[in-house]
């Protein structure tokens, strides 16, 4: 492969700009840009025994569709045989470096991994797999998960990975992945393999127990989910994970439901940052769960307060003091009796603590704000108030505001006792509903609308039930809803398909249009002229989807640019949603999404070809 350098063009189109790391041996990547579309793309250049593999697979993983995976957009070699595969760019932050900063606390693990194998989930239901999982392969964007490299990893790892289990190679990978994040050990094949660059930083592998299984989770983890632990175990036992999931849904069973992902709860630096000024940190912060890193971090047990300690003074704490634990809940009620206004200084040779960020530990009297100390108090304790929280005639325990112990109850306010004027309001209110309730009861319908406009009679409405007269009558009907994903069930052609006795236009090949195969393609007969020879006017292939689906973009992937083509919802005679010409790849953004449980594609002009015109179909791709 020829040497490129930053500025180089690949087929007219692909402009490197700055080459980036990978951990993928014999391939270099580099961040491009698509000079046609004008948008930054990642082109990767492969080498190697395993490139051919890696161009298929990457060329099938293209006609696969979820925010979740990082996309395919085109493969191929230019005219100096150098391979390549071009991605979307490969955005956030990686597992490998979310985990050197601290471990994943279990609700983030279990929320980056389902997202992942609800991604894969997509992917298997194509008959495509990933095969190559590693905490280099998925990524955090914000509160989104990204999974790179599928199609193109796979295959060039496809002397090491292939074992005639894809949908289980990548089950296991995903529950390896959430082991890791958990423990900073991999559990799942080694990586120590020929199509892992060298130079790459590989986790440290599982501990193993003595008949080959991986040490369960619950041993490295305290207060796992029995549940997560269960299926750790299930897949990485003496016996290879038979009893394990056998496909990402089944991951995906497993760990629902989740909650949010993101970066910042996943990144300690970000959950912790560096307080401001010498600000200290409040007990009642350190034990609230509000704002708790997700972060687990090793506790030594719970912060115990005795008689004892309070005498001593803030900052004396005893030897071997115990550090909060992340469970303890902040009772003020237990705290005994209160003290003097003036704390006693410390003891002589007391020892000072202090917090993760370099700040004196709160431990003896709750409440003061160093900030506001009086300089030259021992222990820089204000000489003339009472602790915090706690009026000078000692009287009881006053309610804190959030985020700390304030240092002087707040001032009594005098003036007029509210509570009459709101009861007052509140009966006026109570009063007034119960008018406009009796009106609305008593008043006849007919009444109420005796001066609708008429508007005509609809009948038995798409969703099964017939429309009121005059109901809704001046709003259009939101089109219905539905969760459900497109998928083509089948597909029949529309339009005269013989002539003389003979059938034309293939039908029996009208399959290969949606076989997530983009190798076989779908072809008409060859005609002398675009306009099917002047034989017939149209011809109409019409996808019937699994279920109602909401779409909102329809790809044809052809080897026949030109033509004209329309897409109608539903069959012959329905709305035309978008129509243009075929190219290679044929992308019809709709403005709004599109709910049929069918859809055609309306071809009323054939694209021209060496010996006449024909259209080559390789895939029909609906999201």
């Amino acid at each position: 492969m020829s040497t490129v350098e930053p500025g180089t063009v690949l087929v007219e189109r692909y402009r490197l700009d700055q080459q980036v790391s990978t951990d993928l041996a014999a391939t270099t990547a580099w961040e491009a840009r698509d000079l046609i579309l004008d948008r930054e793309v990642r082109v990767t250049l492969v080498t190697g025994p395993y490139a051919g593999d890696a161009l298929d697979s990457a060329r099938r993983a293209a006609l696969v569709t979820d925010p979740r995976l990082v996309r395919v957009l085109d493969a191929g070699a230019d005219a100096q045989d150098r391979r390549y595969v071009v991605t979307e760019p490969h955005t956030g932050t990686t597992l490998t470096e979310i985990v050197s900063s601290g471990l994943v606390d279990e609700q983030q693990a279990r929320a980056i991994v389902g997202e992942a194998a609800s991604a894969l989930a997509v992917a298997h239901a194509r008959g495509v797999h990933h095969t190559a999982l590693r905490p280099e392969a998925v990524r955090v964007d914000g509160h989104q998960v990204k999974v790179t490299g599928l199609g193109l990893d796979g295959g060039l790892a496809s002397g090491d990975t292939l074992n005639g289990r894809p949908a289980q190679l990548d089950a296991q990978g995903l529950v390896a992945l959430l082991y890791y994040a958990m423990t900073a050990r991999w559990p799942g094949p080694d990586l120590e393999a020929d199509w892992i660059a060298k130079d790459t930083l590989i986790p440290l592998p599982a501990q193993l127990d003595a008949s080959g299984a991986v040490a369960p989770l619950s041993t490295l983890v305290p207060h796992v989910d029995a549940d997560i632990d269960a299926l750790v175990s299930r897949t990485f036992d003496a016996s290879g994970g038979s009893g394990g999931p056998m496909n990402p849904d089944d991951v995906t069973t497993a760990l629902a439901p989740w909650g949010e992902v993101s970066v910042v709860a996943s990144l300690p630096g970000f959950v912790q940052p560096e307080p401001e000024g010498p600000r200290r940190q409040s007990i009642a912060d350190a034990f609230s769960g509000e704002g708790a890193p997700p972060v687990r971090r090793p506790v030594s047990g719970r912060i115990a307060r005795s008689d004892e300690t309070l005498a001593a003074g803030a900052g004396a704490v005893p030897a071997g003091y115990p550090e909060p634990q992340s469970d303890y809940t902040y009772e003020p009620q237990a705290y005994g009796q209160q003290h003097a206004p003036v704390p006693p200084p410390p003891p002589d040779g007391a020892t000072q603590a202090f917090d993760q960020f370099g700040q004196p530990v709160a431990v003896g009297q709750p409440g003061y704000d160093q900030a506001q100390y009086a300089p030259g108090a021992p222990q820089q304790y204000p000489p003339q108030f009472a602790p915090g929280g706690y009026p000078p005639d000692g009287g009881g325990y006053q309610e804190q505001p959030d985020g700390g112990f304030a240092t002087q109850p707040a001032p009594r306010r005098g003036g007029v006792n509210p509570t009459p004027i709101v009861l007052g309001l509140v009966g006026v209110a109570v009063v007034a509903g119960l008018i406009w309730a009796i009106n609305a009861v008593l008043i006849p319908p007919s009444d109420v609308i005796a001066d609708a406009s008429p508007s005509p009679s609809v009948s038995a409405s798409a969703g099964g039930g017939a429309t009121q007269e005059g109901e809704n009558s001046a709003e259009p009907s939101a089109p219905p809803e539905t969760e459900a994903r497109p998928v083509i069930d089948s597909a029949a052609l529309l339009g005269e398909l013989e002539w003389e006795g003979q059938t034309i236009d293939h039908p029996e090949a009208v399959e290969r249009a949606y076989d997530a195969d983009p190798q076989s393609f779908y072809y008409t007969t060859t005609y002398a002229r675009p306009e099917f020879g002047n034989f017939k006017k149209y011809l109409g292939m019409e996808l019937k989807l699994r279920e109602p689906a909401s779409v909102t973009k329809i790809e044809l992937l052809t080897n026949t640019p030109g033509g004209k083509v329309q897409i109608l919802r539903g069959g012959e005679g329905g709305e035309v949603v978008a129509e243009g010409a075929f190219a290679n790849t044929t992308t019809f953004e709709l403005t709004e999404p599109v709910v049929s449980d069918s859809f055609t594609i309306w071809i009323t002009e054939l694209p021209q070809v060496s010996d006449g015109f024909r259209l080559e179909l390789n895939e029909v791709v609906l999201s």
